[in-house]
């Protein structure tokens, strides 16, 4: 079934509107999204039919019980018991999103060919927050072959101010 994931995640942002948890939930929303990235086993274990439910609510309670606030333990549980492990990082993405939304930030990757200056990042962090209307969290990486200037992404878009875009422009139009 496509589409649970979303509504699991509305329904938990609903909630934690609701109980003014935004920040608690969310924060153990993460959590449990970065145990999942980094054993991707265990959700696969959550979601194999030949293991008895029993044993697959036992799994969260012994790992969620006392680590998450009461309506994401709950959360794990329902989605648990009804068989939807399987949207489970659907879920937790959509959740993000909506939390990212909410709060007016938006995540950027912005890549260049060299190490920005501390300057240089606040410009262009100054910028995107013009343009996007958020507060902007940045991850910056480097990438030699762009051989000069910088592409960000950020809320879904792509910018290029590369130099190796240009010359691959000034090369079609030579063409």
């Amino acid at each position: 079934m496509q589409g649970n994931g979303k509504e699991y995640a509305m329904a938990m942002f609903a909630i934690a509107l609701e109980s003014k948890e935004m920040e608690q939930m969310h924060k153990d929303l993460c959590l449990i999204k970065s145990l999942i990235d980094e054993n991707p086993e265990y959700l696969e274990y959550l979601m194999n039919p030949t293991v008895p439910k029993e044993e697959r609510v036992e799994a969260i309670r012994v790992a969620f019980e006392n680590s998450v606030s009461e309506n994401v333990f709950s959360f794990m549980n329902v989605i648990a018991d009804h068989g939807d492990m399987y949207c489970l990082s659907e879920c937790l993405n959509e959740f993000e999103a909506m939390y990212a939304d909410y709060m007016k930030y938006a995540a950027a990757i912005i890549t260049s060919a060299v190490e920005l200056t501390q300057d240089e990042k606040d410009r262009l962090i100054s910028k995107l927050e013009q343009v996007t209307k958020k507060r902007i969290d940045a991850r910056y990486v480097i990438d030699k072959s762009l051989m000069g200037g910088i592409t960000v992404e950020v809320d879904g878009k792509y910018f290029d101010g590369s130099v190796r875009k240009n010359l691959n422009n000034m090369k079609e139009v030579i063409s």
